[in-house]
C-alpha cells in the first residue's frame, strides 16, 4: 500500500525534476550573456537596451500570456515556455542586433511564464491532492537548495562548453537542448490544471486579468508582497547586468590586469552562496522564525551587500565577497516570497495575480537600465541598496499588522482542519 508520504514524495520529485531541468537551461545562459554581447562589439548602452526590451516584453506581453494559464491551462503554458526560451537561446548565436531584439522579446515572455506558471501549477496540484499546506514551503525550500546545486553545475558546464568549443555562444546551444528534455518531461508526467473551470463559459483571459486586478486592489497584504518583490527583483536583475562590468572595473583598479576572468566559475560560487541561503531559510524556519522576518532579513542584508559593493570598487576580493553575500540573500528570498505568495493569493487567480506583481518590477528595472550610461555604477548600486532597505521596512510593517496576523491564523486553522478531515 502506498502511504500519503510516498504519494507526496513522488509528486514533489516529479515537480522538482521538471523545475530543475528548466532552471538548468536558464542558468546556463547567465554567466556569458554580457560577455557574448561584448564580444559581438556592442557597447554598454546597446546591451542595456536589449535587457530593457526583455523586461518590457515580460511586463506587457508576459502579463497577458501568463493570465491565459488560468484559463487555457498551466501545462500548456509551461510547454510554451520551453518553446519560446529555446528559440531565444538559439537566436543569440546571431550577431545581428535586430535578431537579438527578437531574442529578448521572446526571453521576456519566457521569464514571465517561468516565474508564474510553474509555481502556480505546483501549488494548485498540491492543494487538489490534499497535502498539508506546510509542505508547500518545504518544497520551495528544497527546490531553491537543489536549484543552487543546479546553478553551480550550470556555471561549470558553461565554462567547460566555452573552453571546449572556443566560443562564448556554446552555453546557449546546451541550454536549448536542456529545454527539449524539460518539454518531454512535462508532456509525459504533468496533469493539466486551471485557475478556473475549463467548462466555465464566462471564463476568459480578460476576465482572469480583471479579477486579478481586483484582488490586488482590495488586498494590501498582497500589495506589500508585491512591493518587496518589485524592489528585490529589480535590484537582482540590475545586478545581473552590472556585476560583470563592475568586476572588470574592480580588477583593473586593484591589479591593472585585463586578463579574462573565469565567469562560469564565479557564477558557480555565487550560486553556491544562494544554496546556502536556502539552507539558512530552512534551518531558521524549523527553529520557528517567521517567514516575514526571514524575507525582511534577506532584503536588509541585500541592501548591506550593495553598500559594500559601492565602498569596495577598487578591491576585487571584497567586491567578489559582496557579490557572494548578495547571492546568499537570494537563496533566502525566493522560498520566503514563494511561501508568502502561496498563503496570500487566491488559487483561482494565482497565475494572473503573480504576473501583475511582476509588472512594476519590469518597469523599475527599465528605468534604472536606461541610465546606465548617464549614471556611475556606484550610484546605481546605491539606489539598489536604498530600494532593498525600503522593501525590508515594508515587510516588517506587514508582519506587525494585527489584522493580517488574525486573518492568517484563522486561514491556517481552517486549512489544517480541512486537511484533518
Amino acid at each position: 500500500m502506498i502511504t500519503q508520504n510516498e504519494t507526496f514524495s513522488k509528486f514533489r520529485n516529479n515537480y522538482l525534476a521538471v523545475y530543475l531541468t528548466v532552471m538548468m537551461s536558464d542558468w546556463l545562459q547567465g554567466p556569458y550573456l554580457y560577455a557574448l554581447y561584448q564580444k559581438y562589439g556592442f557597447e554598454m548602452y546597446d546591451i542595456a537596451v536589449l535587457f530593457i526590451i526583455g523586461f518590457v516584453s515580460s511586463a506587457v506581453f508576459g502579463t497577458v500570456i501568463a493570465n491565459t494559464a488560468d484559463v487555457w491551462g498551466r501545462k500548456r503554458m509551461a510547454l510554451l515556455f520551453c518553446l519560446s526560451s529555446s528559440t531565444a537561446s538559439l537566436i543569440r548565436l546571431s550577431q545581428n542586433y535586430q535578431y537579438l531584439i527578437l531574442s529578448h522579446l521572446l526571453s521576456g515572455l519566457s521569464t514571465a511564464l517561468l516565474y508564474c506558471v510553474f509555481e502556480a501549477w505546483y501549488i494548485s496540484q498540491h492543494q487538489r491532492k490534499g497535502f498539508a499546506p506546510a509542505l508547500i514551503g518545504a518544497t520551495f525550500s528544497t527546490a531553491i537548495f537543489l536549484n543552487g546545486l543546479v546553478a553551480i553545475l550550470a556555471g561549470i558546464v558553461a565554462n567547460i562548453a566555452v573552453e571546449f568549443s572556443g566560443t562564448l555562444a556554446a552555453p546557449f546551444v546546451v541550454s536549448a537542448g536542456t529545454l527539449v528534455l524539460a518539454a518531454f518531461l512535462i508532456m509525459r508526467s504533468w496533469e493539466e490544471n486551471y485557475g478556473e473551470s475549463k467548462t466555465n463559459v464566462t471564463g476568459s483571459v480578460l476576465k482572469s486579468m480583471l479579477e486579478g486586478l481586483i484582488v490586488l486592489k482590495s488586498d494590501t497584504n498582497i500589495l506589500s508582497l508585491g512591493l518587496a518583490q518589485t524592489v528585490f527583483e529589480c535590484c537582482m536583475y540590475t545586478f545581473v547586468l552590472l556585476y560583470t562590468p563592475a568586476l572588470e572595473k574592480s580588477i583593473n583598479s586593484s591589479s591593472g590586469s585585463d586578463t579574462p576572468f573565469p565567469l562560469g566559475y564565479l557564477f558557480s560560487a555565487m550560486m553556491f552562496c544562494s544554496m546556502l541561503g536556502s539552507l539558512g531559510f530552512k534551518f531558521l524556519t524549523l527553529k520557528g522564525t517567521s517567514t516575514e522576518n526571514l524575507l525582511a532579513t534577506a532584503l536588509f542584508v541585500s541592501g548591506v551587500s550593495f553598500c559594500s559593493i559601492v565602498l569596495n570598487t577598487s578591491d576585487a576580493a571584497l567586491t567578489i565577497l559582496s557579490f557572494l553575500l548578495f547571492e546568499f540573500t537570494t537563496g533566502m528570498y525566493f522560498p520566503s516570497i514563494g511561501t508568502l505568495r502561496a498563503q496570500a493569493i487566491p488559487e483561482q487567480n494565482r497565475t494572473g495575480v503573480m504576473a501583475f506583481l511582476r509588472v512594476p518590477m519590469n518597469f523599475a528595472v527599465c528605468a534604472i537600465l536606461l541610465h546606465v550610461d548617464a549614471m556611475p555604477m556606484t550610484q546605481i548600486f546605491q539606489i539598489c541598496a536604498l530600494l532593498c532597505f525600503v522593501g525590508g521596512l515594508t515587510i516588517l510593517w506587514r508582519a506587525l499588522d494585527p489584522e493580517r496576523q488574525n486573518r492568517q491564523t484563522y486561514v491556517a486553522a481552517k486549512a489544517e482542519e480541512n486537511h484533518e478531515l
